[in-house]
């Protein structure tokens, strides 16, 4: 069961499985009309996001970051804005601060800071800062740079490619208007004090919501676990819209798993955009997971509406 699912992982970052799977679950090879940052840490870290404009014209893209203050995981703020870039253009934000800038052609990106926050981001194309109807725009590509106390990680963005996107405010991450998501993720990691200090985070976002009726569903996140002697054992755990679950909330501790390195595979009903980072006294580490190609989800995010006058 191990090596099949390592090969399985192994075969998508490769690019072999075949286009009818990319065509439904997103490509994280590829660039895309949607980015996806999963973790933005301001509290413990301070985090740098990245992206550029792989186009040879310029783009506007809407935003929301949805985070919240140290210990209130449940009480959310989300805020939009936008970003033009310019074609070719590499785009550098530390998300504690607010950014601000004016182009050669007078365009404004102003952006207000989120310090001591933590939650998530994603940014979209869209046609342009009046009307912001979602544009079919696979030319984004981004990552993101956590650091602090020393210690740095980076991950990727994780991108959706449009397919035939529909201006209408509504995100259909359907395997139709965009690539899907999916909803079966796969981590390696160390066994929590295998080494005294050793810690790990898993950390998952939701992007299924909507803004108009502030609705965001909740839903078991299962997690099937295998140490290095092929043992298994499962964990089950609730989710709402962004949590992070450290070793010890997955009981991924030495004395849990008893060999010094794991892996699990996540299984759901819903959508999952995740990342995983292990530290251990200045040191930190982390990337993206693996994503299953078989098990994409259909996603809908309804953005408010934008006044026009």
């Amino acid at each position: 069961m191990r090596k099949l699912v390592v090969l399985s992982a192994l075969l998508f970052a490769a690019g072999l499985f075949c286009a009818g799977a990319q065509a439904q679950v997103n490509n994280l090879n590829e660039q895309g009309s949607i980015l996806v940052y999963p973790l933005i840490d301001n509290i413990n870290y301070t985090t740098v996001v990245d992206m550029a404009n792989r186009n040879v014209t310029d783009v506007w893209l809407g935003g929301f970051m949805i985070v919240h203050p140290p210990g209130l995981v449940d009480e959310f703020e989300k805020k939009d804005f936008v970003i033009h870039l310019t074609q070719k253009e590499p785009f550098w934000w530390n998300t504690a601060l607010p950014y601000y800038r004016e182009d050669a052609d007078e365009i404004i990106t102003a952006i207000p800071g989120f310090p001591n926050l933590k939650g998530f981001m994603f940014v979209w194309a869209i046609d342009n800062d009046k009307a912001r109807l979602e544009i079919d725009w696979d030319y984004l590509k981004g990552d993101c740079i956590i650091y602090g106390g020393g210690a740095a990680f980076q991950y990727n963005a994780i991108p959706h490619q449009g397919l035939a996107v529909i201006g209408d405010r509504v995100l259909n991450l359907d395997g139709s208007e965009y690539t899907m998501a999916t909803s079966q993720v796969m981590v390696e990691g160390m066994a929590g004090n295998f080494v005294p200090g050793l810690c790990g985070t898993f950390v998952v976002c939701s992007l299924e919501m909507d803004f108009i009726m502030s609705l965001q569903p909740e839903f078991d996140i299962n997690f099937n676990v295998w140490n290095q002697d092929e043992v298994f054992q499962s964990r089950h755990k609730h989710f709402y819209q962004f949590y992070q679950y450290d070793l010890v909330d997955l009981q991924l501790q030495i004395n849990e798993v008893f060999t010094p390195k794991f892996q699990f595979a996540t299984t759901s009903t819903h959508a999952l955009w995740a990342i995983f980072y292990q530290t251990i006294g200045g040191i930190a580490w982390g990337t993206n997971v693996f994503q299953h190609p078989d098990t994409g989800v259909a996603t809908t995010v309804v953005l408010p509406p934008i006044p026009q006058g």
